[in-house]
C-alpha cells in the first residue's frame, strides 16, 4: 500500500506477473470485482491497482480478498 495523501480510495502494488488490464479484466469477468489499473492515474510503471473504499465492509472484505489472490496467483481465469 503506497502513503496515503487522502480520498476514498487506495492504491495497491501488485505483482507484475502480467498487465493490469488483463488482472482487472480477470476480477471484473470471473469474480464481479472492479478495479481501476495504476495507468488510469499516470503511474510511471506496471503493477498497481486503485479500489474503491466506500463499500460496505463485508462487501470490501470479499472484493479485496480476491483482488490479492488473484493478484498473487498470476493464473488466468
Amino acid at each position: 500500500m503506497l502513503p496515503v495523501e487522502g480520498g476514498w480510495s487506495v492504491v495497491l502494488q501488485v505483482p507484475a506477473l502480467r498487465s493490469e488490464d488483463t488482472l482487472a479484466l480477470e476480477l471484473l469477468d470471473a469474480d464481479d470485482v472492479l478495479v481501476h489499473p495504476g495507468y488510469f492515474f499516470d503511474f510511471p510503471r506496471e503493477a498497481y491497482v486503485v479500489v474503491s473504499l466506500l463499500p460496505e465492509p463485508a462487501v470490501f472484505e470479499r472484493a479485496i480478498r480476491l483482488v490479492l489472490g488473484r493478484a498473487s496467483a498470476g493464473a488466468t481465469a
